[in-house]
């Protein structure tokens, strides 16, 4: 009988164990994050983010404060709502981000070693066999390579899932059934792989044990066959309705940035056989001896939970399918091979699509599966089994032993498990939560008026160290950025930090590009002096000189200790035509030429935005499309969808005439189309489409002139469509 002073017991020596495993982390754990400061400090930000929302009920948890003005933008990553739940006490109290995602780390390990331990002994009726499985588990060889990945870390409510079902199973206790669902929802909430990851497994353990229990039950099946069912139908619906508003959030994010998982993607996330001979470089034993992998495909379980695993299935053929005795003599054979099913079923979809077997068909009928991008993560469920199967082979070796040989081989077997899986002393990254560099421009806009941020120099997909530094400091000025650094990346943030960004041309560019980010709400740019010195992206002085050379667009401005600060006005209103006063031209009506590539500008009317017109080289200033009507005609508006946005290839400069039954030539446009462009896909994701609106008038033609100069991008349309007027 298992007591709760056991498990604390069973928690406390884990917790130990874990601290020797993980050191200096424990000595270092308010400056210094485990690993690196990419996932780790994007982890620290969303555990204090969602402890400010719990505090707040939840509201606007979804809006985090990045890739402004985006909504939904928390549902782009994981949300670890399953770790702030218990984490967030300590944020609050601590106020300190990095020792809170500190002690999640820690207590991952603890939560796999106990977690493990109270199944194992459930299933093996042997303490000391339960304590190897439980070292099997929390410090397999593969958790060093997943250091940076809090997420897949907490891994340990799989087995406390695992513990609530067999317990529910053997004993119908509605609780036990209580404790599987709400590890399951964790689970869940902590990572969201695992909703599939987990899933599948959790329901091949079900049926057969459920199954098996049903079929032992003699002239009691019908009414335990309704039990069982209804019970956890009850159970299902509970876990649905916790994940409804999750998944809804989720869904609401991929609609509205068209986002889609391409099948290709996953190739290189997949499993190979070979991974489960690799190992992360990081690891004291095996590092030299195997070969390294990538963090998602080193998948080498352990030599040791290997030969129990091995020892565990050889008991199972000799028992040829009798049952444990009560006293815990003996393995379980219909449970091993259970498990070692479910290690093998795991390993088979770690393989992913591209191998024969499941996944492909998975793909098709589970909602959500596809957008799961490492099938190699599969690889934690194969642990997993393989630490229930070692546990088992544990217990048969041990009980040949006497007392005092099972205690000595027990302490040696766990030293030899835990220094395998050890990574000690594990790779720290300081960082200084207070931001000292930061403190006087954070006080600034903390108490300024609400508006977004652009922080400068920008990445085009935020992935450099600088970005995550500029998101985690929204938690102490409380301004959204337009930066960011997530699962995705937003089309504003690849605009303005790719190679076509506006803040890279003329100043006239850079203004119009902070015209169209005050009409989104944006209100402040800062700019930082020592980062580009790092980055050479931007011409600092020509940046700096644009920037402070806007007039009416600024509010106010500061430099400080290497940093500008600019503080820009209230956008004016804009008054723009309505789609009701406004007849779409027909295709069919117009004929289309151009300068370069004109077989090409089929592709500006083909309504996909896949295909586009391009001039196939860089803006040399003089390029032109010509738009012919059959009969004249007054057109009110343009909407040109840009296209190719990641490489900026808008025209550096548009003219637009029209061209009058008596072909004279009127200019009815002439100027930049960054501020539309910044507005319309800082509304939008999705599209780049601009509408440039027309002065009324006759035209036999339209000319669209590009008049601008760049050193690689092209001129580049995706969709053209024209109105006239009612």
């Amino acid at each position: 009988m298992m007591t709760r002073r056991e498990v604390a017991v069973v928690a406390l020596a884990m917790l130990a164990l874990s601290i020797a495993a993980t050191w200096p982390l424990a000595r270092d754990a308010k400056g210094a994050l485990p690993g690196d400061l990419g996932d780790p400090l994007f982890g620290t930000f969303v555990l204090a983010w969602d402890a400010s929302r719990i505090a707040h009920g939840l509201h606007g948890l979804w809006d985090a404060p990045l890739y402004f003005p985006m909504p939904d933008t928390l549902a782009l990553a994981e949300h670890l709502l399953g770790i702030a739940i218990f984490t967030a006490p300590v944020q609050w109290l601590t106020g300190h981000p990095v020792l809170t995602y500190n002690i999640a780390f820690l207590a991952s390990y603890v939560l796999a070693g106990v977690g493990m331990y109270v199944l194992a002994l459930v299933l093996w009726r042997r303490r000391d066999a339960a304590v190897l499985a439980a070292l099997a588990f929390a410090f397999a060889p593969h958790r060093a390579a997943q250091m940076s990945h809090l997420q897949v870390l907490m891994s340990g409510w799989m087995p406390v899932c695992l513990w609530g079902l067999h317990r529910y199973v053997e004993t119908r206790s509605r609780r036990a059934l209580a404790v599987c669902a709400g590890a399951f929802m964790l689970l869940g909430l902590s990572n969201g792989y695992y909703l599939y990851l987990f899933g599948l497994p959790l329901v091949l353990v079900a049926g057969v044990e459920a199954g098996s229990r049903v079929w032992r039950e003699g002239d009691g099946r019908a009414w335990l066959l309704r039990r069982y069912a209804v019970d956890m139908s009850a159970a299902i619906i509970a876990v649905g309705a916790v994940f409804a508003p999750v998944a809804v959030a989720y869904l609401r994010a991929r609609a509205g940035l068209g986002l889609h998982r391409p099948l290709g993607e996953l190739r290189g996330y997949s499993a190979a056989l070979g991974d489960y001979l690799r190992v992360s470089p990081d690891l004291r034993i095996w590092a030299g001896r195997l070969e390294s992998g990538s963090a998602e495909r080193s998948l080498f379980p352990g030599a040791i939970v290997l030969c129990l695993a091995a020892a565990g299935i050889a008991a199972a053929i000799l028992r040829r399918g009798r049952r444990a005795d009560h006293d815990g003599k003996g393995a379980d054979a219909r449970t091993v091979w259970l498990y070692a099913a479910v290690a093998g079923l795991a390993a088979w979809l770690a393989l992913g699509p591209f191998f024969p077997g499941p996944y492909r068909l998975l793909l098709d009928v589970i909602p959500g599966f596809s957008g799961l991008r490492v099938p190699a993560r599969f690889g934690v469920v194969v642990a997993l089994a393989l630490a229930v199967v070692a546990g088992g082979g544990a217990a048969w070796v041990l009980r040949r032993l006497g007392r005092n040989a099972a205690l000595a081989a027990t302490t040696l077997i766990a030293a030899a498990m835990v220094l395998e899986g050890s990574a000690a002393p594990i790779r720290m990254e300081p960082f200084d939560v207070s931001q000292p560099g930061r403190r006087d421009v954070n006080e600034w806009l903390r108490i300024g008026p609400p508006g977004g941020v652009l922080e400068l120099p920008i990445a085009e997909d935020g992935a450099t160290r600088f970005t995550l530094p500029y998101q985690f400091n929204t938690l102490i000025h409380g301004h959204p950025i337009v930066n960011g650094y997530s699962g995705y990346n937003s089309a504003l943030q690849s605009l303005l930090g790719g190679a076509g960004s506006p803040l890279k041309g003329d100043p006239g560019e850079v203004a119009a590009a902070v015209s169209g980010l005050r009409t989104l709400g944006v209100r402040y740019v800062i700019l930082h002096d020592v980062l580009f010195a790092r980055w050479g992206g931007m011409d600092q002085d020509r940046l700096v000189g644009a920037l402070a050379g806007l007039g009416g667009q600024v509010a106010g401005q500061r430099h400080q200790r290497g940093i500008w600060a600019w503080q820009l006005a209230d956008a004016p209103p804009v008054q723009t035509l309505s789609d009701a006063r406004l007849e779409p031209i027909p295709v069919t009506a117009l004929s289309a030429s151009a300068s370069l590539a004109p077989g090409d500008l089929r592709f500006a009317f083909d309504g996909s935005l896949a295909t586009h017109w391009s001039t196939g080289q860089p803006q040399a200033g003089g390029e032109w499309v010509r738009l012919a009507f059959a009969q004249p005609r007054d057109i009110a508006a343009i909407d040109v969808e840009m296209g190719s946005l990641h490489t900026g290839a808008y025209p550096r400069g548009l003219t637009i005439e029209a061209e009058a039954p008596d072909g004279i030539r009127q200019r009815l446009f002439e100027g930049s189309v960054v501020t539309r462009l910044v507005e319309a896909i800082g509304r939008d994701s999705r599209t780049s489409r601009i509408r440039i609106e027309l002065p009324s008038g006759q035209s036999r033609a339209l000319w669209l002139r590009q008049t601008g100069k760049t050193d690689a991008v092209p001129w580049s349309i995706a969709e053209l469509r024209l109105w006239s007027r009612r």
